[in-house]
């Protein structure tokens, strides 16, 4: 089917690019969700071209995401609304299933959570993943494989397992599993909203190279600074597309904030720069260029020269708010090291060796890369991790002593976990908003009344939202209703874990609004973030790097005389721009309006005070005091003792989520050995006979003997510590002796062994006591088998033995592939699914839930139906990589 592509006219921002060719065309496009009142998509006209850049802005619920599913075939649009049109000239169509093949062939999509679309079990299985099924021979798959892994700077990684990946890793994975398939167009679905700054940075160069290369790239954001790194911006307000042009048009639009955006302190600088200077054109958000167009109407800041600047009392400051003197401590730690799954593969930093002092009614920004210990921390607080060294203390208790309830402290320290839209767990809205609530205590009129304001406050009005369902959110709205639940709680202390990730602007204002209000009620608020602008707004920033902490101090401080390159952060880009324009100085500008005033010339409040400079004192990893400023009481507070843990009644050990932190089952260990080096065939097939060996014999003796054995085998010729087999069974453990008790109280007919025990109608015969322990022994030597298998058997390399196994059977015609992809996904769901229980567990003990067996029937639901939503999108990413 012929078409002439190129020659359709162009959408509403008129006119062909010169020398571009139409690569998707979108006439009069609507499109509605079931029975809702308001399309998603209204009447949108686009055209993208070969070649170009292009962002699609909007807030959430806009639009964004319902415009690239129409594209690529996941939401299917009215006939004739979307066209994709091939190289040649040929013309397909979105709406009809015998056309996504070849569109997706073209157009690859990658989603905003990188783990809805990893299938396989290692990156350069996953990476070939999508070419395996364009039927391209072996060598061109690893030729494609090679050329992706290396556009998406993973080469090193190439035999990972995926599951150990960082966020910045894993968002890499996806891309290049998508580009392995060289189609014309990669569209980026959110794909940058969960990734640290610095990874963002790497991934927007990564896209910036590939358009450069003459790639179509697509990229939904809700970054104005990310949209100026592309050519051309689409804006969709409530579906309706309402702007089509060049970001810098954009940018100078008086009615921008009513489509959802607000202006950071990048935007806002060039808009007055512009506005004030309006010979000046500032194309992107380079703080380097926007240096350079300063200079252009200030020559006072020559390339390289240093100026010095006069103070002004008039420039606005965000100076920490003071703290009362005689402010106790809402958190210290002292000496605190945390270890995950210690001597594993690939084992995530915890904390190393961190101590320091939060005084009471003070904030706290927690900066860092991915994985440099800030939600490790904010746990720790929370009390659903301790120590593994070191004292942690929460309004004067500790953690690990067995005195202090750990209900009453997460009441009173809420937490609002990581990714919170995959934690909700009650049916309805309301009911999720009140958990933390009803733990406390409250009902009736009171409870519906908190509940009531909480929701209203996180732009959720409890009339419209209450008795929805939280499963049927979108995710933005998912994430709003989590922080309702710990805003309900009105807890002495709040703790946020990336609280705006994937918020649209006013959203996000919104959130930081909440967190202002609550400052200014005297809480304590304790922040992660990525954004730096965000964190220059707080009282104290703590730089978390490699699980320690790197700095602690005001503001003004860590981000000007304590700032190190090597932390892998960007510094706010009024700080980088003032940087630019004089390296050698002294300001400081945390805002827009303080860069403003450094420009002309007054710049001595955005300054740190000379003879003042609060950082870090090296002993004991404490800020030192600050003198001089505003902040003496806080640095007073921050440089006393932290109390010892001396003379506690007996330390805790469990928090009710060490069955999670305890799985070592089924982890890989990646260290030479001879079982390492052993075939996956042979390896298999030992693990056959010996489980035959442990299961068939008629005495317990024999299960212990094969557990013994593969205990010695793993230390002796796989280097793998008993204690590492063991660990991932003892939380099994106790079910295997319920299990075993079972079988003891409900005798056997014809048993007629001696009674061992006996208590009115319940005996115990020595044949029913000799077959429990068989069980529990037979149970155990096959985990522990397993256990050993895993740790020296990377996955792949088992499916490659299974394929080669099963390979005979591919010609009577059965679909060997299909069985080794469905077992690789089976096995890949089976940390998927206890990720997401442990999300559950968390979320319920972090608002005060019991934990427990009490809380396990209140799990079982939320965690099928997110088993469910995972397939479902697991299955849509499939589809996306042409698998049938």
């Amino acid at each position: 089917m012929k078409d002439p592509g190129p020659s359709v006219k162009a959408g509403p921002s008129g006119g062909s690019p010169a020398g571009r060719r139409l690569l998707v065309g979108i006439r009069d496009l609507s499109y509605s969700y079931g029975e809702t009142s308001r399309p998603a998509l209204n009447r949108v006209c686009a055209d993208i071209y070969r070649g170009e850049h292009t962002a699609i802005l909007g807030a959430n619920g806009s639009g964004k995401s319902t415009l690239l599913n129409c594209i690529n075939g996941l939401c299917r649009p009215p006939p004739g609304t979307v066209s994709v049109y091939g190289p040649g000239g040929e013309t397909y169509d979105s709406s009809r299933s015998d056309h996504l093949d070849k569109i997706r062939r073209m157009v690859g999509t990658v989603l905003q959570n990188p783990d809805d679309q990893i299938v396989s079990t290692a990156v350069e299985a996953d990476t070939a993943f999508g070419p395996e099924n364009m039927d391209l021979s072996p060598q061109e798959i690893r030729l494609r494989v090679d050329r992706a892994l290396a556009a998406a700077g993973l080469e090193a990684l190439r035999n990972r397992p995926s599951r150990f990946l960082s966020g910045g890793e894993r968002q890499r994975l996806a891309v290049a599993g998508v580009l392995a398939m060289e189609g014309e167009a990669l569209f980026l679905d959110e794909a940058l909203s969960m990734l640290d700054p610095f990874a963002r940075e790497s991934f927007l160069s990564l896209a910036c190279t590939l358009a450069g290369s003459g790639k179509t790239v697509v990229q939904v954001t809700h970054s104005l600074e990310e949209a100026f790194r592309c050519s051309r911006c689409l804006v969709l307000d409530r579906g309706v597309l309402v702007f089509d042009g060049k970001p810098q048009d954009l940018l100078r639009l008086p009615g921008l904030e009513d489509w959802g955006f607000t202006l950071n302190e990048a935007a806002k600088t060039i808009r007055m720069i512009t506005g004030k200077y309006p010979g000046v054109q500032i194309t992107s958000f380079d703080p380097a260029e926007t240096a350079a167009a300063i200079r252009t109407v200030k020559p006072a800041f020559a390339a390289g020269r240093s100026r010095s600047v006069s103070a002004s009392p008039s420039v606005p400051s965000i100076a920490p708010r003071t703290v009362l003197p005689g402010a106790g401590e809402a958190v210290s730690f002292d000496g605190v090291f945390h270890h995950y799954l210690a001597g594993t593969a690939f084992a995530p930093a915890g904390l190393d060796g961190v101590s320091l002092c939060v005084p009471e009614g003070s904030s706290v920004a927690l900066i860092g890369k991915s994985g440099s210990g800030k939600t490790t921390l904010l746990k720790h607080i929370n009390a659903l991790l301790l120590p593994s060294r070191g004292t942690v203390r929460v309004f004067e208790e500790d953690t690990l002593d067995k005195k202090t309830s750990l209900r009453s402290l997460r009441l009173r320290a809420a937490l609002a976990v990581q990714h919170p839209e995959s934690a909700l767990f009650e049916t309805w809205a309301a009911d999720d908003a009140a958990y933390g609530p009803r733990n406390a205590g409250l009902r009736g009129g009171e409870l519906v009344a908190r509940v009531r304001d909480a929701m209203n406050e996180a732009g959720l009005p409890y009339d419209e939202y209450g008795e929805r369902e939280s499963r049927a959110l979108s995710g933005g709205e998912k994430r709003r209703l989590a922080l309702a639940g710990v805003l309900a709680m009105d807890s002495r202390m709040l703790l946020l874990d990336e609280p705006s990730a994937s918020l649209d602007g006013k959203n996000r204002e919104r959130v930081f609004a909440l967190i202002g209000e609550r400052r200014r009620r005297g809480k304590t608020v304790i922040v992660s973030t990525h954004s730096m602008e965000a964190a220059s707004s707080f009282d104290l920033v703590a730089v978390m790097d490699g699980g320690r902490i790197a700095a602690f101090g005001p503001p003004r401080s860590v981000f000007g005389p304590e700032w190190k390159a090597d932390w892998g952060l960007l510094l706010p880009w009024t700080v980088r721009v003032a940087r630019e324009l004089d390296a050698d100085g002294t300001a400081v500008p945390l805002t827009a309006e303080e860069l403003a005033a450094f420009i002309e010339g007054n710049a001595g409040a955005a300054a740190v005070p000379s003879g003042a400079e609060p950082g870090i004192a090296r002993r004991g990893g404490r800020p030192a005091p600050e003198t001089g400023s505003g902040n003496a009481a806080i640095a007073a507070a921050l440089a006393d003792a932290v109390p010892s843990s001396a003379g506690s009644s007996g330390k805790r050990r469990k928090t009710g989520t060490e069955f999670f932190k305890n799985m070592t089952f089924g982890q890989f260990l990646d260290r030479p050995s001879a079982l390492r080096r052993l075939g996956a065939g042979k390896k298999l097939l030992l693990l056959l006979l010996l489980s035959f060996m442990g299961t068939a014999g008629p005495h317990p003796l024999f299960p212990l003997s094969v557990l013994v054995l593969a205990l010695a085998a793993g230390a002796v010729f796989g280097s793998v510590e008993p204690k590492h087999l063991l660990r991932g069974f003892i939380p099994a453990f106790p079910y295997l002796l319920f299990l075993a008790l079972l079988q003891t109280l409900f005798g056997w007919a014809g048993d007629t062994s001696a009674v061992i025990f006996s208590l009115g109608p319940v005996t115990v015969t020595k044949d029913e006591l000799l077959r429990s322990c068989f069980l529990v022994c037979q149970l155990g030597a096959l985990m522990t088998l397993l256990s050993l298998y895993i740790a020296v058997t990377p996955l792949r390399e088992t499916l490659a033995a299974l394929d080669r196994a099963l390979f005979p059977l591919s010609r009577a015609g059965i679909p060997v592939r299909d069985i080794s992809v469905i077992l690789g996904i089976a096995l890949r769901f089976v940390p998927v699914l206890t990720g997401e229980a442990e999300r559950i567990v968390t979320a319920q003990l972090s608002r005060g839930g019991k934990g427990g067996l009490r809380s396990a029937p209140g799990m079982i639901i939320p965690l099928f139906l997110r088993a469910l939503e995972r397939s479902e999108t697991l299955a849509k990413a499939m589809a996306l990589r042409l698998y049938h």
